[in-house]
Parts: C-alpha cells; sequence; structure tokens
C-alpha cells in the first residue's frame, strides 16, 4: 500500500521544516535580542513568559477563526502576520532604549506567537481530516519530526548568522524562511472541504482516499477531561526535561560544554524517535507512544539521580531523549482521535490550550519545587508525576476510547 503520507510532503511537511527552521533559529536570540533594544534581565524573560502566555490564551480563539477561515487561507495569515512582526522585530534592533522599540518588540512577539499557534493548529486540523485514524500516528508523528529538526537545526544556522552578520540576520533568515514556507502553502496546499458538505468518498479524495469516518460525531466532555489530565502530566515532565538535564549537570558540577553536549544527544536521539514512534502508536495503539514515553523518561530521571556519574548523566540524558521520542506527535494524534468531524480546529484549539498551560507550567513547577525541596528532590517527584500519568492513562485510556467508538489504533470498533 502506498503510504499516504507522500501526498503531505510538499503541501504539509515540507513547509513545516522551512518554517520551524527559522523559528528554530529565532528562539535562542529572542531574549538576547530584547536585552540589546534595553530591556532589563527580568524584562527579557517577561517578554519570553508573555510569548507562552499568549499561546495559551490565544488557542482556542484561533482555533474558531480556522473553522471558519479554512487550514489553507489561516496558514497563509499567519505567515503575512509573521513576515509583518519580523520586519517590526528587526527595525527595533536599530533603536534601541526607546520606547518606540520596547513597545515594537513586544508586539512583534506577541504576532510570532499568533503565528505559529495557527501554524501548529492548521496543520494539525489538516493531517487530522487527511489521513485515516491508522495513520495518524505516523502523520502526526513526522509533522512532530519536522519541529524537532527545527529545533536542532534551527540554533545552529542563528549561531553561524551572529558570528557572520549579526543578531538581526536572524530575524532576516526567520523572514525568509516564513516567505519560502507560506509560498509552498500557495502553491501545494488543496483545502479540503469542509465536513459535512460532501459525502466522505468525496472529500477523502482532496488528497489522497480513505475509508475511514474522519471524526467523532461531537466532542465528549468526559473523554476530553480524562485524555487532558493525562497529557498535562506528559507534558510536565517534556518541559521539564529542558530544565532537568542542565540543572542537575551543574549540580554535579559538570562543564558547560559536558551539559549542552548531552542535551543535544538527547535531543538527536529524540528527533530520531519520530517515524518509529508513530508507526507503533499506529500498529499497537496510543498507549503504546503515552506509556513507554512517560515511563522511561521516568525512569531516566531516578537514574539520573542515583548514578551521579557523568557517564550516568550521559545515559541518563540519552534516555530521555528516547523516552521523549516515543511520544512524538502523540499529543496531536490522541488530539486528532478525540476532535469531531465538524469544526475539528475549534475543538483542536481547546485542545491546544490545555497542552500549552503544561508547557508553560512545567518549569515554573520544577523552579518551586527546587526552591522547596531541593533539586534531587525536585527530580523525585517529577518522575512520580511521570509514572503517576502512565498509570492514569493504562488505566483510563481504553475506556475512554471505548466511549468514543474508537479503538486505541483510532479506528472505528467493530
Amino acid at each position: 500500500m502506498t503510504s499516504p503520507l507522500r501526498a503531505l510532503v510538499a503541501p504539509i511537511y515540507a513547509p513545516s521544516l522551512i518554517y520551524s527552521i527559522g523559528h528554530g533559529a529565532l528562539q535562542p536570540v529572542v531574549v538576547l535580542a530584547a536585552l540589546d533594544i534595553g530591556f532589563s534581565d527580568a524584562g527579557a524573560s517577561a517578554v519570553l513568559g508573555l510569548s507562552g502566555l499568549i499561546g495559551v490564551l490565544s488557542a482556542p480563539l484561533l482555533g474558531r477563526a480556522i473553522s471558519r477561515l479554512g487550514d489553507r487561507a489561516s496558514l497563509i495569515a499567519a505567515s503575512v502576520l509573521a513576515l509583518v512582526a519580523l520586519a517590526l522585530s528587526f527595525i527595533a534592533l536599530f533603536f534601541p532604549g526607546s520606547a518606540f522599540a520596547q513597545t515594537s518588540f513586544i508586539l512583534a512577539m506577541a504576532a510570532i506567537a499568533v503565528s505559529l499557534n495557527v501554524w501548529m493548529l492548521a496543520r494539525q486540523a489538516y493531517i487530522a481530516e487527511a489521513l485515516p485514524g491508522e495513520w495518524r500516528g505516523r502523520g502526526l508523528s513526522t509533522l512532530g519530526g519536522m519541529l524537532r529538526l527545527g529545533v536542532l537545526i534551527g540554533p545552529l544556522v542563528s549561531t553561524l548568522l551572529i558570528a557572520l552578520w549579526g543578531l538581526a540576520s536572524v530575524f532576516v533568515m526567520n523572514a525568509i524562511t516564513v516567505a519560502i514556507a507560506m509560498a509552498l502553502i500557495i502553491r501545494y496546499l488543496i483545502p479540503l472541504p469542509p465536513s459535512g458538505e460532501q459525502p466522505e468518498e468525496d472529500r477523502a479524495s482532496a488528497q489522497h482516499r480513505s475509508d475511514a469516518p474522519v471524526g467523532v460525531p461531537r466532542p465528549d466532555a468526559r473523554s476530553t477531561i480524562i485524555a487532558g489530565v493525562g497529557v498535562t502530566a506528559l507534558v510536565i515532565l517534556r518541559s521539564n526535561k529542558n530544565v532537568i538535564i542542565p540543572l542537575w549537570g551543574a549540580t554535579l558540577g559538570l562543564d558547560n560544554q559536558l551539559i549542552t553536549l548531552a542535551f543535544a544527544l538527547s535531543a538527536l536521539i529524540d528527533t530520531a524517535m519520530f517515524y518509529p514512534g508513530g508507526r507503533l502508536s499506529d500498529r499497537r495503539g496510543r498507549l503504546w507512544g503515552l506509556v513507554p514515553s512517560l515511563t522511561i523518561m521516568s525512569g531516566a530521571i531516578v537514574l539520573m539521580v542515583t548514578w551521579s556519574q557523568p557517564i550516568g548523566f550521559f545515559v541518563s540524558s540519552a534516555l530521555l531523549g528516547l523516552g521523549n521520542g516515543f511520544g512524538s506527535g502523540i499529543l496531536m494524534t490522541v488530539g486528532a482521535d478525540l476532535s469531531p468531524a465538524q469544526n475539528r480546529a475549534r475543538f483542536l484549539g481547546y485542545w491546544q490550550a490545555i497542552t500549552n498551560s503544561g508547557a508553560a507550567a512545567g518549569p515554573f513547577i520544577a523552579s518551586a519545587l527546587t526552591a522547596a525541596v531541593g533539586v534531587s528532590a525536585a527530580l523525585w517527584a517529577t518522575a512520580g508525576l511521570g509514572l503517576a500519568g502512565a498509570l492514569w492513562f493504562r488505566t483510563l485510556l481504553p475506556g475512554t476510547y471505548r466511549r468514543l467508538g474508537l479503538t486505541l489504533r483510532g479506528t472505528p470498533l467493530d
């Protein structure tokens, strides 16, 4: 059987990778740019926190907008917004210390956060609509893989650009990647007809065919709450992973170079797992993405605390990447499984607000635990949260999917 993912390379995956490389290049320089413009250390951090807050608050509203405008039009509009925001940021860099520069930069970062949210939601909704349930895990894990590659490649590109032409060149490079991604969307993305306007057979043939239903009949509040509690544990564990590695490495007294090397190793293994993780989720069920991810990452944290040697630190960091890789795209996949055929993007907007909340809260939780009980105890608590999440999913997710009329592979029950 020909993989339906091939039909998504030009309209979805290629622009996603290009967009993600540009955004990945921008991420490490936002705080540096804010400092250059004249923000204090606390103010620069607040700008970054504002972007996360906007990501949480805007997702439900953007989901509604995408449902009305359609995926293609929304992606184009979000790209234009990002281009305007990047131009504003670029100009602000040449007026450091002025109220104009600081206000412009804050508005620009808010607009970029909105643009990123639209890109996340519209792509997820499109893939969920275009692919049958038995291909959703691979389809959305591949999307997750594009995002991970962007995070890997982007900072390397920004490092080179800063060395050659300075900080402002990163904003120019990001604008170029957004423009290329938008051009691919305009050229290759075929809008899918709204659910219910055509027979299912005709709708599925817009990009490729599927005999499976494209969504559950309507949102189920109980199922969404059960799944939402579990994914919050996973998202907190994931976001804390990025804090745990440098924090524990510093606690052990390791050199910064060794800590960043361990971080890079973890990210590389994580990225390499994106397709195997999605394939396992499709073949064996969503629990095979969720439970191993939570269990392996929790086990890696326990190993990191108990094996306090440099080799133990590297092995544990690698296992954290492996565990996270098992869950590549799984949050988007579960959200797609739960989403209704009608107004899918609206539901996914609320789902993204749930996942964004966990991502935003994770580092603050880690910081509070570290201040209250110390680094080691904070790591134990994080591992315990992950294991509790694994038990939650193993106990409740099968019944949740049955209530929706689905198998754990996202296909209809016989």
